[in-house]
Parts: structure tokens; C-alpha cells; sequence
């Protein structure tokens, strides 16, 4: 059943602004689906009312969707979204788990979960720092648009050697993981979390002693990944595509 529910979602996923009418086997391929079941899910989703079959046979989303949307509360924040995947990946990597957010040229912490250790990094909410020094700050700064970063920089009296080649490194890997740069003896590793346009102006980091960390770090990047992946479908987040049709 549970696998029946998450395929039969996964079809709103083969919609979006550049593909608002698709035909069934676009669907089908879109998703990396058995055209046979696609056929059968589709078939019950128009059933329902979730999709309109149009007279050239194609399918496109229905008002229901549009009237559901609608309904999502214009109070729920990020923090909201993220707050008990946060609580969940600091029990599990027993680290301090930060959300930042972009506001200018700075990252502002807006919430942390903080790891009982008695050896651990302090972070507090409403902590802002540049966005060229530090994990969290430079993987915001990474995936900001071209223009946007350029401007930024260009404002900038000092640019720390090597920045741009960094920024080239963590948009091509998808993290950022420094040890030392601000605090000595500190390793901190950053994920971006993509909103439903897919643009990145919040991110989520760990921050722990080297020492405990620097054996670990595989592990804690693919859970950070992991992490940042589910906050950003919580938000929205276009899911990417098997394959194109």
C-alpha cells in the first residue's frame, strides 16, 4: 500500500511549468514508471478529481490541486518545516545542528539543536555572520544566482583567496566542510535547502569538535544530505526527473 501511495504521488511530480499537459507515457517517463502502472494510477487520480483527461488525451492537473494548495497554512515558516528534522539528525549524529537563512550580505542562525555533549560548538539563534566566512554562509552564497553573487561580491572591500574557486567546488558537490576556518578545533559541514522554485536562501549545518568529527565525515554529509533533501520537499521542491521525455 505504501508503495502504491508514493507512486501514485509521484505523478504530480511529472508536472511542472514547462510541462503542464502530458501524455501518459510522458508521465511514464518522466517518472521511470511501467507504463502499465501509470496507466492504472493515472486512471484513478482523474477518477478521484486530482487529474483531467482533455480531449486530445492528454492530462494536466485539476482545480482540486489548485484548491488543496490553498489551504496550505501561510504561517508554517521554515523553522516550522524543518524543526524536528533537525531534532532527529542531531540525535542521531549526537552534533549540533544549525538552520540559517540568507538576509543580505549575512547568515543569520534561526534555530539550533543543540547535541547534550558536554564537548560541543555554541551556536545561537539570531547569530549573523558573513556569508564569506563559514560553512553555512558559504554554501548560501554558492548557490545564490550568478548576478546576485557577483553584485555581492563586487560590494565586497576583501575577498578571501580562493573563494570563487571554493563556490565552484561545493555547487558541483553539493556541500560545503571546513575545519578550523572560524574556530580552531572546530569541523562544520552545510547543505543547501532548495525551495519549491528551487532556489536555495536557507541551509542547514553540523558543527562539531575535529576530533570527533574528521573519522565520521562521510557519514555525516550523506545524513546531512539526506536531512536537507527532506526539508526541501517539505517546502516544496521540485523533484528531479528520471528521465525527459
Amino acid at each position: 500500500m505504501t508503495r502504491t501511495v508514493s507512486r501514485a504521488l509521484a505523478i504530480f511530480d511529472a508536472f511542472d511549468g514547462a510541462h503542464l499537459n502530458l501524455s501518459l507515457q510522458e508521465i511514464a517517463d518522466r517518472i521511470a514508471m511501467p507504463k502499465a502502472t501509470t496507466f492504472r494510477l493515472v486512471n484513478t487520480l482523474e477518477r478521484e478529481g486530482f487529474l483531467v483527461r482533455k480531449q486530445n488525451g492528454r492530462y494536466c492537473l485539476s482545480l482540486k490541486i489548485v484548491r488543496l494548495a490553498g489551504l496550505v497554512e501561510d504561517t508554517m515558516t521554515v523553522r516550522e518545516a524543518a524543526r524536528s528534522v533537525l531534532a532527529e539528525l542531531c540525535r542521531s549524529t549526537g552534533e549540533t545542528i544549525t538552520l540559517s537563512s540568507r538576509i543580505g550580505a549575512e547568515r543569520i542562525v534561526i534555530d539550533v539543536a543543540d547535541t547534550p555533549s558536554p564537548l560541543m560548538a555554541v551556536v545561537r539563534p539570531g547569530e549573523r555572520i558573513p556569508l564569506l566566512y563559514g560553512t553555512a554562509g558559504r554554501v548560501l552564497l554558492a548557490f545564490m544566482d550568478e548576478a546576485g553573487r557577483e553584485e555581492l561580491l563586487a560590494a565586497q572591500d576583501e575577498i578571501p583567496d580562493g573563494l570563487r574557486a571554493d563556490l565552484a567546488a561545493i555547487r558541483e558537490h553539493g556541500y560545503a566542510l571546513t575545519s578550523g576556518q572560524r574556530v580552531p578545533g572546530l569541523t562544520a559541514i552545510a547543505v543547501p535547502i532548495f525551495d519549491h522554485s528551487g532556489a536555495v536562501t536557507h541551509c542547514v549545518s553540523l558543527s562539531g569538535p575535529t576530533i570527533r568529527v574528521e573519522h565520521r565525515e562521510p557519514a555525516l554529509i550523506e545524513a546531512l544530505r539526506e536531512a536537507g533533501d527532506r526539508i526541501s520537499r517539505r517546502l516544496g521542491k521540485p523533484v528531479p526527473k528520471a528521465r525527459t521525455a
